[in-house]
């Protein structure tokens, strides 16, 4: 037992002297033996306790700097300070509940405390609580407006509230007042990034590393915005600095391993692991885990998908995931109602805050006749040859300019140059082009708005390039979701309307779609009948394809082919003996993948036959060579399913419950093949097998659609065309007398 010194306060004076040349020195551990036999001696000895208690904490010993400053609170209850520094403690251990009651106590006894207004405020954005911490983080700055802290961590706050304008203001004036404070300029990026602003984003970031090459979280933060500029090689280069300069940051890790998920393979493995690493580091990482999903399903690894999906499946169930790529989820077996709780969750979270405080549009238009032209405004980034624009060129140049005007909003970064020929004929179409990918979401918003705009039809959806924000703000009375994205977009109150037919959405379905739906006659999918097929076919040999053998074939991206769905083509496969399955090679990875896979099943993995890719005219002549189309389950062929039936290939598919699920139903009722549809895997195989098995019937079919494609309602763009025109008039009308939207079924023409 330690004995009280004789002369107490003589011996106090020179403990707490040596003490503090102790301090001095860095000696901490000296601090706390000088001290302790004191102070355990003669309890009322604040200086020594509180200096006691500082060294545990220097040392990160905090239950023996807990202990101390619980001890202090008993001698000094009267001290805010006392409270404070207690509640810093118990935040460190993650007490922050005690953190809180302990900082309340020491307002009570000093409201004008800007400390303990500042860490009340750290203590609920710690529970998650970030809008009650910004009024923390306000009365911290009035107190100590010289302190740049407060409005940076309120600036933080609301950029997780998504009230990104609000925090780029604060940011603005904080880096005037501090110019010098990297992390700073690092917040003011973030602002800037999550407005969409990525040239005034990097600007910050990089002036972040000007001041503190360092600084992790910039070199992260840039790679981000590099990245999404396309500057793909730029975008490595600071993410691998970032992870440089801190290996254990989780952030830089999953930022380095998605700019490589979107590179080529090799970097695409390396992609994996730094995922992984992310994970380990933060095993509530729903972005690192969203695109290791995406990288399975693009390389056909099940069973990794199976593990990664079981794991993300869990975090959305409990909240909404940052990160999730929304359009990768149509390729997951997921149900209809599913897909739109969490689609409806994620957008919430994304733009509810956008939607819930911009200004609603002026009732323009409404109780007035028909403007002599609806101002039809087109919004995408695939202006290009793409998909989309392949699909939907014929439409724009059919439309009735005496009645529509169009306006296409191009919403691409690095759009191609005047040589593309798409581009130049999508130009020709469209009255009005608006090149807009570098405006940030407000800019667009205001400019569209100028143009008074009477609907606006997105085109992207959730895939990328999308911007969403823009709908979130509202551009248009009207707003509606046209092709690119086969589900709901999850967004009442932005997106209106969602084009249909019925049989992609079938009436039961109508519950899985946030939107009211625009039900078209024929098939929901517009065709452009002057796609042009190359007039010289290549032979079997020259496309690597047995000369007498069944070619079953299936040009859908890789990442639509399911584990379930390949086990009936491998079945398929067994028992036409000579017939091969020819696919699109699109990773090195996947065509392992599905070799090693076809090998699982007892075939040989050279029955699998893999094609570059190639331009359209070439891809539309060489399917010449196949004999029949295998579509895909959840996620269905769709302008491929239009290709092949363009070209004369005959198509089976297999129409799920998922609008994604049945477009290739949708595309065979069209041109009036409805036997082709099977509504359940089992008679999908049958299907395939029969056909396989009886070369006329089949030959028949593939003549039917050479001699019919002129005719049939998929392939009639004029026909498709006024269709669309007449949704158009048939939304506009409830618009003009005052009547919210509602689902509308076109009338087909005669």
């Amino acid at each position: 037992m330690t004995t009280a010194p004789s002369s107490a306060p003589d011996t106090a004076a020179a403990a707490l002297t040596r003490a503090a040349q102790a301090w001095q020195a860095g000696a901490w551990g000296q601090v706390i033996a000088l001290l302790t036999p004191w102070v355990d001696a003669t309890p009322s000895a604040p200086e020594a306790l509180q200096l006691i208690a500082m060294a545990h904490l220097k040392l990160g010993q905090m239950e023996p700097a807990l202990d101390r400053q619980r001890q202090l609170t008993r001698l000094q209850p009267g001290s805010a300070v006392v409270w404070i520094n207690l509640a810093g403690t118990e935040a460190a251990l993650g007490q922050t509940r005690q953190a809180l009651a302990s900082l309340d106590r020491a307002l009570v006894l000093d409201p004008l405390q800007p400390a303990a207004h500042f860490n009340r405020a750290n203590a609920l954005m710690q529970l998650g609580e970030a809008a009650a911490a910004c009024d923390g983080y306000r009365r911290a700055a009035e107190l100590a407006p010289d302190r740049p802290d407060p409005p940076y961590n309120l600036a933080m706050a609301l950029l997780q509230l998504d009230r990104h304008e609000e925090a780029l203001g604060i940011m603005r004036a904080v880096v005037q007042r501090h110019p010098a404070l990297a992390p700073a300029w690092n917040v003011l990026g973030m602002a800037w990034h999550r407005l969409n602003a990525d040239q005034q984003a990097l600007d910050s970031y990089q002036q972040a590393i000007r001041l503190d090459p360092g600084l992790a979280d910039a070199w992260s933060n840039g790679a981000q915005v590099l990245a999404r500029l396309e500057r793909r090689d730029e975008a490595q280069t600071w993410a691998r600095q970032a992870v440089q300069l801190n290996p254990q940051h989780a952030a830089a890790l999953r930022t380095l391993g998605v700019v490589l998920a979107s590179a080529q393979a090799p970097q695409q493995k390396e992609a994996r692991l730094w995922l992984e690493k992310a994970l380990e580091l933060d095993p509530r990482d729903t972005t690192a885990l969203s695109t290791l999903v995406d990288l399975d399903t693009l390389h056909c690894d099940w069973s990794s998908l199976d593990a990664h999906l079981s794991r993300l499946r869990t975090a959305w169930h409990d909240s909404a995931p940052e990160g999730l790529e929304l359009w990768r989820l149509l390729s997951l077996p997921i149900s209809g109602h599913e897909l739109r709780a969490l689609t409806q969750a994620t957008c919430a979270r994304r733009w509810g805050k956008t939607a819930a405080q911009s200004a609603a549009l002026p009732r323009r238009h409404v109780g007035q006749p028909r403007p002599q032209r609806l101002r039809i405004g087109y919004f995408s980034c695939d202006f290009r040859q793409h998909a989309t624009s392949v699909l939907t060129a014929g439409m724009f140049e059919a439309h009735d300019r005496s009645r529509f005007e169009t306006v296409a909003y191009c919403l691409a970064l690095n759009p191609p140059d005047a040589s593309d020929p798409m581009r130049q004929r999508l130009r020709s179409a469209f009255e009005r082009w608006e090149s807009v990918g570098r405006l940030t979401d407000a800019e667009l918003v205001r400019l569209a708005r100028e143009h008074d705009i009477h609907i606006a039809v997105d085109l992207q959806g959730h895939t990328a390039g999308a911007r969403m924000g823009v709908f979130a703000a509202r551009v248009a009375p009207i707003q509606l979701h046209y092709l690119a994205y086969a589900g709901t977009l999850g967004m009442p109150g932005s997106i209106d309307y969602l084009v249909t037919d019925p049989v992609v959405v079938p009436p039961a379905a109508r519950p899985h779609f946030s939107e009211k739906l625009i039900e078209l006659p024929d098939s929901y999918q517009v065709n452009d009948r002057a796609r042009l097929i190359d007039p010289l076919r290549p032979s079997r040999a020259e496309l690597g394809l047995p000369a007498n053998g069944f070619v079953f074939c299936c040009f859908n991206n890789n990442y639509k082919i399911r584990r379930d769905v390949f086990a009936i083509w491998m079945s398929v496969l067994r028992e036409r003996p000579g017939s091969v399955l020819w696919l699109l090679a699109d990773h090195a990875e996947t065509v392992q993948n599905l070799r090693a896979a076809a090998e699982g099943h007892g075939i040989d993995p050279n029955r699998l036959v893999f094609a570059e890719r190639t331009s359209l005219p070439r891809h539309l002549a060489r399917q010449a060579q196949a004999d029949l189309f295998l579509d895909t389950w959840p996620y269905s062929a769709h302008t491929t399913a239009s290709d092949a039936l363009w070209a004369g290939l005959p198509l089976v598919t297999c129409a799920g419950e998922t609008f994604a699920s049945r477009v290739g139903a949708s595309l065979l009722r069209a041109c009036g093949l409805p036997q082709l549809i099977a509504h359940d895997p089992q008679a999908y195989r049958e299907k395939i097998l029969a056909l396989s098995a009886a070369p006329e019937p089949l030959q028949a079919i593939r003549r039917q659609l050479l001699e019919t494609r002129l005719s049939v309602p998929l392939f009639d763009t004029e026909r498709f065309t006024r269709h669309i025109e007449r949704a158009y008039d048939m939304a506009w009308e409830r618009h003009m007398q005052g009547l919210a939207p509602d689902h509308l079924t076109v009338p087909p023409l005669p």
